[in-house]
């Protein structure tokens, strides 16, 4: 299932928003391709760097950077889970 398109275009509440305050757009500076990773996870949904690069088409790393950037901005919750043979793998999902 492919919930993220290549140049799709942004929400149209969200230009609106935009153009509201842009003086506040520069403290956010999410790129179109982080918009799309955070609307490809659904509310309630826990997710892996590897399930959003299979979702939006991206390589594993460059998801695990996206998703990793979303969540030093604040928008994002993330766990550490440890795998049992060993590693770590980060778990990312919406705050309630």
């Amino acid at each position: 299932m492919q919930i993220c398109t290549k140049n799709e275009q942004i929400n149209a509440n969200l230009m609106e928003a935009a153009r509201a305050v842009p003086h506040q757009v520069g403290l956010i500076k999410l790129s179109k391709t982080q918009l799309k990773v955070m609307q490809s996870i659904m509310p309630g949904e826990k997710v892996t760097a590897e399930q959003i690069a299979e979702r939006c088409e991206l390589s594993s790393s460059w998801a695990s950077t996206l998703l990793k950037t979303v969540w030093e901005r604040g928008y994002l919750q993330r766990i550490i889970m440890i795998k049992r043979g060993g590693g770590i793998v980060f778990v990312y999902f919406f705050s309630v």
